[in-house]
């Protein structure tokens, strides 16, 4: 693994942006070089384009969105929290200091995307694919990663607890600085690359998923 080769690229913007107050969602909507801002919590849409924009502090929450494709974009401060995502496509997107608890994205394709102490916790990432998708600081506590095929992804100070890995493929992926008490699935950490701060609790966790236990009395 290469790390500085591998890690995430950040999204390409055109150094002045339109703005835009009064968003609406709607189906075959195609937004490029905007700065947007504001609330469409609960709107439904299917075709959804957004290129090359920074979305600032808008309220999304419990959006339905059908086939929505991010190109290049920043999401600063925003709220995601019960999204449901089918079929999305994310490249070169940054999320920043966002909300996304219960938010829903199975299946979807990330490619450079990055997650910076953002909430993800109990988001059902089921299934996803994707390179390079970092997550720096993020609560994650009941993620589902179920099946999910990330590589060279990376998982940063995070707190993994109750995590969901079972039948992930995490090929070149690095885990620092992570909580994962009670994560499920933990063979499919086999070849992540671990801190050593790491070596006890994933042992611990391997341990657990294969059913042995430690006999403390014998171990004493």
């Amino acid at each position: 693994m290469t790390p500085e080769a591998e890690r995430t690229r950040p999204p390409r913007m055109a150094p002045g942006l339109t703005g835009l107050t009064e968003p609406e969602l709607h189906d075959d909507l195609e937004w490029s070089d905007l700065r947007i801002s504001g609330d469409v919590s609960g709107q439904q849409a299917d075709g959804v384009e957004i290129i090359g924009s920074r979305l600032a502090g808008m309220r999304l929450t419990g959006v339905h969105v059908e086939r929505l494709r991010l190109v290049d974009c920043v999401l600063d401060t925003c709220d995601l929290s019960g999204a449901i995502l089918h079929d999305a496509r994310l490249t070169r997107v940054e999320f920043r200091s966002c909300r996304l608890s219960g938010l829903v994205a199975a299946g979807s394709r990330l490619d450079d995307v990055r997650f910076v102490d953002s909430r993800l916790d109990e988001v059902n990432l089921r299934m996803i694919t994707g390179r390079r998708v970092e997550f720096d600081r993020c609560p994650m506590s009941k993620v589902d990663l179920y099946r999910a095929t990330l590589t060279a992804a990376w998982f940063e100070a995070c707190d993994l607890t109750a995590a969901e890995f079972s039948g992930a493929s995490l090929a070149e992926t690095r885990l620092a600085g992570c909580r994962i008490d009670g994560v499920k699935g933990a063979l499919a950490l086999k070849g992540v690359d671990i801190d050593a701060e790491l070596v006890m609790p994933v042992a611990l966790a391997i341990l657990a998923a294969l059913d042995i236990t430690i006999d403390r009395e014998t171990a004493d």
